[in-house]
């Protein structure tokens, strides 16, 4: 750890920012500054308040000089102003670092020799006179003029939110938002800040609060009492849940707003809070409902519970209630076209005598039946039975449509069955008439549609899939109900499966496995039963590692030198899989330590600084929201990919994912991305890859170190699992089969309430 030196005052330093030389998982940004003033030629910059800065910025930092142990002299900045550059130098660089679009370094660097240290005032004041530097014409001054105008309002926004620790990526994003709109975005900023919460995604309620109160809103508001409940709901959302309890969306309010201000109890009174709720009930922003629901205490018990819901969510389990049941009802497709009773009972070649009767059964009701549900962990033969249903049904000459949820999943069915298949989005995309495959023809036509992964169908994919089938087609959803929910709200699969009515089979003999990812298999099934995994030299290996900085040095190592020297796989057929995202060998960590050695900074490799990470050439990355209008059919959470150009004039980079997608991002979207080296286990859902890698941490809590995670990032490996990490960490994950429950009202929806529409 540092050791300050002793000094009488805090002092000030100013520099143009050369390179970022660390961002840790926590923030702590380190940095090469270029000092503009005095006899320092470059400084060692430290401290959170230095996230977000990008290469080429002006700084001003308040902070104190420290000595550390092994990098010595540095500078701990408690304080980060951005500052206009002043002399030739730092203009040059600032223009050429990307700041203004359409400015690359040789433009920079020409414009500079022709003004010197009157650039700026030359392009803000009289831009016409960038027509006497070579290479510039009316069209590119054109896009100049405006991009400097552009940024002139964006620094506007920063400078005021910068006092606030909140990031300029941010306030770009502000400006993005309302630029084309006839609002000003800095008088949205200062009158309406509770506006941002809902129309600029990555803001948030703890943003625009301390927005809101810097501008001296109350903090009785009725504004910002509805934001804070708005709030507690989306993040009821982020984890899973499609509804609150009254009661415990108040309490979770209250606990957000509480502080040490006297005044704040009478504010945060159940009434005053109510009143709130009821007001955003009565303008359409929450629906309130009271239901008969389990009570989430493990027992079967309900009871009349008063619940709110955001209304696309109210929508999407209505609506897909509704559908449930009018699929449910509808007359099947199959039904004449054979004798399928016969044909199932015939089947006794030598490709399907090993059919278990839970197959025969699995393959009959998805025949028979227009919505059926097969479930059964790996090693269970769902993989034959689907083979063997395709085969029947195209023999039959039914439409057989193939889909899942992720890009991989969707690969490996169509590499299963023999036939195409495509993601579920995809596969329910409405037509828009310029695609030369028009995926929505496959649902008017298809008698048989099958789901894999469906385990990973949220509420909002779900509503989609089942509305656009048309009656009569049949649904077989094929899913391990052993794995993790789906990232989105709700828990589809588990809900379906507590509708008596909708049919069902669960696979449950483990067959012998002779392949070389026996061990896996076996393996998997015996953390289901809450034992042990145990060694084998070829495919699984478990080793011990203490402390959390080993454990994270180790997984960089097995990535980038020790597997790929004993098993010939390259670094990209290795993925590792966290527990989560925080601290020290989580994903955010183990991203940064991995682009480090397998993609650092160089010339050749253009870059773009986004949140304090860099987005690089050659970067893995996946996307982690639906954006159906990105690249030519949509990019979906989950699809994954890797960056094939940064253009840093154009202010933004392209994206080839695995499906063959290409798309392009603005720099100002690339919160869309993570990076892709290290994912949580809930994002490697639906995915496969040859070796996986789980470091297992005690800091991730019991909250994440639960026994379906673990058996989940196992069974995402081919070739080998290596778990490496802190013993205790493995022991309380087997141990822990206290699966988080979720608030949701499908059951119930499907089974009591036929007035859901």
């Amino acid at each position: 750890m540092p050791h300050p030196v002793p000094l009488d005052a805090p002092e000030v330093v100013e520099g143009v920012v050369d390179h970022l030389l660390y961002v840790s998982y926590d923030e702590r940004t380190v940095l090469r500054l270029t000092a503009v003033t005095g006899d320092e030629e470059g400084i060692t910059a430290v401290g959170r308040a230095l996230f977000g800065v990008r290469p080429g910025e002006s700084l001003r930092l308040h902070g104190n000089w420290v000595h550390h142990p092994r990098h010595g002299r540095q500078f701990r900045a408690e304080q980060c102003e951005r500052t206009m550059p002043a002399d030739e130098r730092a203009i040059r660089f600032y223009l050429g670092s990307s700041m203004i679009r359409g400015i690359g370094p040789v433009l920079a660097s020409a414009i500079v020799d022709v003004f010197g240290e009157q650039t700026l005032k030359v392009i803000d004041a009289d831009p016409q006179r960038l027509l006497e530097v070579h290479g510039i014409g009316q069209i590119r001054l054109g896009r100049i003029t405006a991009a400097w105008q552009e940024q002139k309002a964006i620094a506007e926004i920063m400078v005021f939110l910068q006092g606030l620790q909140i990031t300029p990526a941010l306030a770009v994003k502000i400006y993005t938002t309302y630029a084309d709109t006839d609002d000003d975005p800095m008088r949205i900023v200062r009158r309406t800040p509770y506006r941002l919460c809902r129309d600029v995604r990555g803001v948030g309620f703890i943003n625009a609060d301390k927005i809101a109160l810097a501008v001296g809103i109350p903090k009785h508001s009725d504004a910002r009492l509805q934001a804070a409940l708005l709030h507690e709901l989306d993040q009821a959302g982020a984890n899973g849940h499609c509804h609150l309890p009254v009661r415990l969306l108040i309490a979770r309010t209250r606990q957000l707003l509480t502080d040490d201000d006297p005044a704040s109890v009478e504010i945060l009174d159940d009434a005053v809070l109510r009143q709130a709720l009821a007001a955003l009930h009565g303008q359409g922003e929450v629906v309130i409902e009271t239901l008969p629901l389990p009570v989430l205490d493990g027992t079967d018990a309900l009871t009349d519970t008063e619940i709110a819901m955001l209304p696309h969510r109210h929508r999407d389990e209505t609506q897909l209630a509704s559908h449930v049941r009018r699929l449910l009802t509808s007359t099947p497709a199959l039904s004449g076209l054979a004798p399928w009773a016969e044909h199932v009972a015939a089947l006794t070649g030598a490709e399907t005598a090993g059919l278990t009767d839970e197959q025969h059964k699995a393959i009959l009701t998805a025949l028979t039946r227009p919505l059926s549900i097969l479930t059964g962990g790996p090693g269970c033969g769902k993989t034959h039975t689907l083979q063997t249903l395709v085969d029947l049904a195209e023999q039959a000459d039914a439409v057989v449509a193939l889909a899942a949820p992720t890009g991989k999943a969707a690969k490996r069915l169509e590499e299963t069955c023999g036939q195409p298949a495509m993601t579920v989005h995809r596969l329910i995309r409405p037509a828009d008439g310029d695609s030369l495959f028009d995926h929505a023809s496959v649902l008017e036509t298809a008698d048989l549609v099958i789901i894999d992964e469906a385990s990973m169908l949220d509420l909002a994919l779900a509503r989609r899939l089942f509305a656009a089938l048309r009656d009569g087609c049949h649904l077989l959803l094929v899913g391990d109900t052993d794995q993790l929910p789906s990232v989105g709200p709700g828990r589809v699969l588990r809900d379906l499966l507590d509708v008596e009515g909708i049919p069902r089979t669960r696979l449950t003999k483990v067959f012998r496995q002779l392949d070389e990812g026996a061990a896996i298999t076996l393996n998997a099934h015996r953390i289901l039963r809450g034992e042990r995994p145990r060694e084998d030299p070829k495919v699984f290996w478990n080793r011990p590692v203490s402390s959390a900085e080993d454990i994270a040095e180790r997984v960089v190592d097995l990535v980038c030198e020790l597997m790929p020297k004993h098993f010939g796989a390259g670094p990209e057929d290795i993925q590792v899989l966290c527990p989560g995202k925080k601290n020290v060998a989580g994903m955010t960590d183990l991203n940064l330590r991995l682009q480090q050695r397998l993609n650092p900074p160089s010339d050749d490799r253009p870059q773009h600084y986004h949140g304090g990470a860099a987005f690089r050439l050659g970067d893995r990355v996946q996307q982690v929201r639906n954006n159906p209008h990105r690249g030519e059919t949509g990019v979906f959470n989950g699809s994954s990919g890797s960056i094939s150009a940064v253009d840093t004039e154009t202010h933004q980079l392209t994206v080839t994912f695995h499906d063959g997608e290409v798309a392009t991002y603005p720099f100002i979207d690339l919160d869309e991305l993570v990076h892709a080296y290290a994912l949580t286990v809930h994002r490697s859902q639906g995915s496969e890859y040859p070796y996986v890698i789980v470091p297992m941490v005690s800091a991730a809590g019991m909250m994440l170190l639960q026994r379906n995670l673990l058996y989940t990032a196992v069974t995402r490996a081919r070739h080998g699992v290596m778990l490496i990490g802190q013993t205790d960490a493995v022991e309380r994950a087997i141990a822990n089969n206290r699966t988080q429950r979720r608030n949701t009202a499908l059951t119930h929806r499907i089974t009591h309430d036929p007035a859901a529409v």
